[in-house]
């Protein structure tokens, strides 16, 4: 009995120098010494999962990325505030949608991809306003159900939709994710699609709130602190027999599913011709680049996704721009990285090469 009461006695001290530790690390380390940084957060608004309106804060990485962010009362990340129904006479309106590259939390809120093509088109003598409809983790799917659900409504000119790697198996393959459940997904079967899957309607959880706590914001979200990356540095990497990483996929894994993939973008584009002619906007796509292999001046795999990409656009009529190209004929001149050193999210520069390519293929095509 004596040793169970020094053991029972033992471990309340641990349990309560724990519990000491992490209520200073919340309310004293986190707040005032070491202060976290800000995440927004998320709402579920008219079918779609998008952020809390009328937020901001500063969106931090390691020491190297603090920018501000301002989200919209419309619930997206914004340069320009809130976005209006109502067309302003002689201005182009373009409506721009993505994931995370898009919604761009990485740079501030005013000098992203969004802002950048405003300012280039207008230098090109073309009054315009770049919406922005974006969330991380969002897939080729969500991106056809955002324009169904909400970008129509605004009756944009042009409708660019910024495509990246992650995109396409995921527009079938459920994922885990706070809110993965929440996109419109694609069923497969016998090589066609047979249905659309519609989002599950996204609540907050115990999730979301552990994830706004100060020592999560500090943590989880600034210096990237995740149980995988932990157990990769104690216990050596648990994939590394399984292939290379790159362009945010598992090449080798991705690129075995090619078939459902062209299945599935097939279907996803000529979807997005139709609204985007029912809603009397032009339909443009964007494919990020493979940044890394441009600096090593090496070949990818993965750019046989932005081939397949390319010819699936051909063949439904839709302009397509490859940024391999874009960002290639940039680095030979400049030397200058897309991205951030601790985050793999294109930096200003990034953006602003980007914009400059989709200016351009805009420029070129006036309105009737």
């Amino acid at each position: 009995m004596a040793r169970i009461k020094e053991a029972a006695i033992n471990l309340g001290l641990v349990a309560s120098s724990v519990l000491i530790g992490l209520l200073f690390c919340e309310f004293v380390l986190f707040r005032f010494i070491l202060p976290a940084c800000d995440v927004p957060a998320n709402a579920f608004v008219n079918g779609l999962i998008r952020y809390a309106p009328r937020q901001s804060g500063t969106w931090c990485v390691r020491n190297e990325i603090a920018a501000p962010y301002a989200i919209n009362n419309q619930g997206w990340n914004s340069g320009i505030g809130d976005y209006s129904l109502t067309r302003k006479p002689g201005i182009m309106r373009v409506a721009l949608i993505g994931d995370s590259m898009v919604e761009a939390l990485q740079v501030p809120h005013d000098r992203s991809i969004g802002e950048r093509l405003a300012a280039e088109l207008s230098d090109d003598d073309v009054p315009a306003e770049v919406y922005r409809f974006a969330i991380s983790g969002a897939p080729l799917t969500q991106y056809l159900h955002m324009m169904q659900r909400e970008v129509a409504s605004y009756r944009p000119d042009w409708i660019v939709v910024v495509l990246v790697h992650n995109d396409f198996d995921e527009s079938y393959q459920f994922v885990q994710g706070r809110y993965t459940s929440s996109f419109l997904k694609l069923k497969l079967a016998h090589g066609k699609v047979t249905a659309e899957i519609p989002p599950t309607p996204w609540k907050p959880g115990t999730a979301d709130w552990l994830r706004r706590t100060a020592t999560a914001r500090y943590m989880y979200y600034r210096w990237q602190a995740r149980l995988d990356v932990i157990r990769d540095l104690m216990l050596g990497p648990a994939q590394a027999a399984a292939g290379h990483y790159e362009a945010n996929i598992e090449v080798d894994d991705v690129l075995s599913r090619m078939s459902d993939i062209a299945v599935a973008t097939d279907y996803a584009f000529a979807r997005m011709a139709e609204v985007a002619q029912k809603s009397g906007a032009r339909l443009l796509l964007a494919m990020d680049g493979a940044r890394r292999a441009i600096y090593s001046d090496s070949a990818s795999q993965v750019l046989a996704l932005n081939r397949l990409c390319a010819d699936l656009a051909g063949e439904h009529g839709i302009p397509f721009i490859d940024l391999h190209t874009a960002f290639r004929a940039d680095w030979s001149v400049n030397h200058r990285r897309f991205e951030f050193d601790s985050d793999s999210h294109w930096n200003e520069h990034g953006h602003a090469v980007a914009a400059r390519a989709v200016a351009r293929v805009i420029s070129e095509q006036p309105l009737d």
